[in-house]
């Protein structure tokens, strides 16, 4: 992801209530286990903070204004239509209309 030059931010967590922590623990565990995190050694850490859902379940939420902030917004080229239409060249394209008043 393209980004403007800037420095390595490290935030601290919004502190985690009590009542709520083992359950946050084993959130983060099971998050581990299924492979969504893993350990880093980056230089990077940015803010994260626990909400309860409708059902009762913990909801982790990453708080990503810093990279946003940094990163550069379409940065990416727009796709060559060339490209993409191609290999369509000689093939039939059915619409919606087609079959409306093919069958009617």
């Amino acid at each position: 992801m393209p980004v403007i030059p800037h420095t390595p931010w490290e935030y601290r967590n919004i502190p985690i209530p009590p009542g709520i922590r083992d359950k946050v623990i084993e959130v983060l565990k099971n998050k581990i286990n299924a492979g969504a995190y893993e350990p880093c050694q980056s230089s990077y850490r940015g803010k994260w903070f626990c909400v309860l859902k409708k059902n009762g379940a913990i909801q982790i939420v990453h708080d990503l204004q810093p990279l946003n902030r940094v990163s550069i917004r379409d940065a990416g080229l727009l796709p060559i239509l060339d490209d993409f239409v191609e290999p369509f060249a000689g093939r039939t394209c059915y619409t919606v209309f087609d079959l409306f008043w093919g069958f009617d």
